[in-house]
């Protein structure tokens, strides 16, 4: 991507972040994703543990192309991160887990799903 494509991408992300309070694009189809599970990637933070639009477009664009972003209804902040497209709850949990997520979000539903955890797997397991 050259570095006024990817200057304008930023506006872009900047732009729909100041208008929804949750939304995931796909950078390199200039598209928004508005259905199956969204699960994130653990990208590298800075200092305050939450990484920037800057260092989240990179990754995206390394990886899986979608960037998404959610403000926080405490502090009115945008956090964004790059995340991977799937089709099945199983695997978006896997990977989630994998990332150290406790989340995946369900466009399909508009919901926050929780991320089961191995001791609840377990306790399903014995019971």
């Amino acid at each position: 991507m050259s570095d006024r494509a990817y200057t304008l991408m930023l506006d872009r992300l900047r732009s729909i972040a100041a208008r929804k309070d949750r939304f995931s694009y796909d950078v390199r189809g200039n598209s928004y994703v508005t259905s199956d599970l969204v699960a994130a990637y653990q990208v590298p933070s800075e200092k305050d543990g939450h990484a920037s639009l800057e260092r989240v477009l990179e990754h995206a664009l390394e990886h899986d192309a979608v960037v998404s972003g959610h403000r926080d209804p405490t502090d009115g902040r945008m956090y964004y991160t790059s995340c991977r497209l799937f089709t099945d709850a199983h695997n978006a949990f896997q990977f989630a887990k994998a990332n150290g997520q406790a989340t995946v979000y369900n466009w399909n539903r508009w919901a926050v799903m929780q991320v089961p955890s191995f001791e609840e797997k377990d306790e399903k397991v014995r019971g």
